[in-house]
């Protein structure tokens, strides 16, 4: 079963603390776009009070010359931290995250493009490591986003995920995805890769035993238009091709 959809699935397995999870998120995520400022100076500006950075980068995403900044964020409100007494962490941070996009302006200074309430995931299962990755951007401008998934009790799967946008049309559109799943136990290894520039998809089968695939698919696709940021929303719940973006 592809890793996404297993996630998918232990997450609607969980009872109240899903649920408190979703209306922390949504009380928090609808403030979001009014807590931040739409211009600053530096990274710092750009933070609000009783926020943490998550991650940061920085490069030339519209190709105009001058470095733009891509960073995540989470609210500290120690209420949305929940003890557990059971397998995993002692705590769950329930607190809402923010990823944001500023373009930099010729004065040196940054000014809001996106801001997604539902991008950067939250690690909200005890016995589940850190699912984001963090944030690249190459010299073309090419943004990429990192995830990753490993739980230390309740699933025998690992996995990692790469979304790579790029700025056109005044979005940011998806324009290629790859992600490694494999079992710990079978050493069974799936690993995806999509180009939606080409509409071409790969699917590599193998094992851990084996450097080489055992099995290589190509599928061709249709799609009317790119997926962005924006369209995706939360990742890993979009249904796309037999596995879950």
């Amino acid at each position: 079963m592809p890793y996404a959809k297993r996630y998918l699935q232990t997450k609607k397995m969980k009872k109240s603390i899903t649920i408190f999870t979703i209306l922390i998120c949504l009380t928090g995520f609808r403030q979001s776009e009014l807590i931040l400022p739409n211009t600053g100076e530096t990274l710092e500006d750009l933070i609000p009070d009783n926020w943490k950075l998550l991650d940061a980068t920085s490069g030339d995403l519209n190709q105009d010359g001058i470095s733009d900044l891509v960073f995540a964020i989470q609210k500290t409100d120690r209420k949305n931290i929940k003890l557990n007494d059971g397998v995993g962490a002692d705590t769950i941070d329930l607190n809402p995250r923010i990823l944001a996009i500023y373009f930099g302006t010729k004065t040196e200074g940054f000014n809001k493009q996106l801001v997604s309430e539902d991008f950067i995931i939250l690690r909200d299962s005890p016995s589940m490591d850190e699912p984001f990755e963090g944030f690249s951007i190459n010299k073309n401008g090419i943004l990429d986003i990192n995830f990753r998934f490993w739980y230390s009790a309740g699933s025998w799967s690992m996995s990692n995920h790469k979304y790579r946008f790029r700025f056109q049309n005044n979005e940011f559109a998806l324009i290629g995805y790859d992600s490694n799943e494999a079992h710990r136990a079978t050493g069974e290894i799936t690993d995806y890769s999509i180009n939606f520039l080409t509409k071409k998809m790969k699917i590599s089968k193998g094992n851990f035993s084996n450097d080489e695939a055992e099995s290589v698919e190509w599928k061709e696709f249709h799609l009317e238009k790119l997926l962005t940021i924006k369209s995706i929303k939360k990742p890993f719940e979009l249904a796309f091709n037999g596995i879950y973006l």
